[in-house]
């Protein structure tokens, strides 16, 4: 078998994700155990494209792990600047690196960046549509608090067709059994070319509403995605689009429902910050257990399932881990 790539959770089964959710339950119960499980490991982030939580996050994963940091966070500090191309820069990164995580604003450059590498890649989010660990990490939040994945009902409201990290999860959704997903889409008005119909993106049995407010009571999960304000030409057009789907205090407040909402972030005005300190917000503990599963992430990748004598845990494989390490408890556990 070639070197493995986790370049879309579309390639991804069922149990694929239940194992990786799995190991970093174990990660997240049990940080200290897995301390230095990828001691002489080199991970390099290759990041074309900005990021703050997915790469920071990546780069925690590695060095909780053990493992070290090679670091491309601004391509200006190369010589990509001088025209040395993609698929050069990544040749050299996987020369120093045992895994490189990357991330680019284009859609199909990772099938390049793959065949170029002779180790494992990772994507931290492609183009419009691949955003896998963040969708690992959107179900690894649902599954922990609503104790499984199957017949929970998703509403998802702001700008998803321009939203990687929504149409990941829509597909990582897929994989589950009886899910129901509803929707207040904001639609642009840059004119940049015809829209997919709605149904392609979300699928045909996905149920459209007004706005948040017809759509609360009918959700366990509000996945509020960022209403992008460069999008559009129009002030007025903007704001109309904003106010569809605002989740405010007062709304989850008035709806009398016990709703998770989940955001990626960045987030704008479509997520008050007086939502921070209600039961609903579920964000904050969603862009912190990006640390657990990007480090079950590169375990899979780097370590060593002891797949023949595993003991099991549940229904999960424990890893061939280092002896425990004592450790100071964060935000991420």
């Amino acid at each position: 078998m070639g070197i493995q790539n986790l370049v879309s959770i579309d390639d991804w089964s069922r149990s694929d994700i239940e194992s990786l959710l799995g190991v970093a339950d174990d990660i997240h119960r049990h940080p200290g155990d897995f301390a230095c499980s990828l001691t002489g490991k080199l991970v390099c982030t290759a990041f074309f494209e900005p990021s703050t939580r997915t790469r920071l996050s990546f780069e925690a994963a590695a060095h909780r792990l053990g493992a070290q940091v090679l670091s491309m966070g601004d391509m200006q500090n190369t010589r990509m600047g001088l025209g040395e191309s993609i698929t050069d820069t990544l040749r050299m990164a996987g020369y120093y690196a045992d895994l490189v995580v990357a991330r680019h604003a284009a859609d199909g450059t990772f099938e390049r960046m793959a065949g170029v590498l002779d180790v494992p890649l990772v994507s931290a989010g492609e183009g419009q549509c691949r955003h896998p660990t963040q969708t690992l990490i959107d179900l690894f939040t649902m599954r922990r608090h609503f104790g499984t994945l199957d017949g929970l009902r998703i509403g998802f409201c702001g700008g998803l067709r321009y939203s990687r990290a929504a149409k990941s999860l829509l597909a990582g959704l897929r994989a589950f059994r009886g899910t129901r997903v509803h929707v207040v889409d904001a639609v642009a008005d840059t004119g940049a070319g015809p829209l997919p119909p709605l149904a392609q993106v979300v699928g045909a049995d996905a149920q459209e509403h007004d706005c948040v407010a017809d759509m609360i009571d009918h959700v366990d999960v509000l996945y509020v995605v960022r209403v992008q304000r460069e999008r559009f030409h129009d002030a007025a057009a903007y704001h109309a689009q904003l106010e569809r789907c605002r989740v405010d205090r007062r709304l989850l407040r008035r709806s009398g429902s016990d709703v998770a909402v989940l955001h990626c972030l960045p987030r704008g005005g479509e997520l008050p910050e007086d939502v921070d300190e209600t039961p609903f917000n579920h964000y904050f503990r969603q862009a912190a257990n990006g640390v657990a599963v990007r480090m079950a992430v590169l375990q899979r990748y780097l370590g060593r399932f002891r797949r023949p004598s595993a003991a099991r845990v549940g229904d999960r494989l424990r890893l061939d881990i280092a002896p425990a390490f004592a450790s100071e408890p964060s935000l991420a556990w």
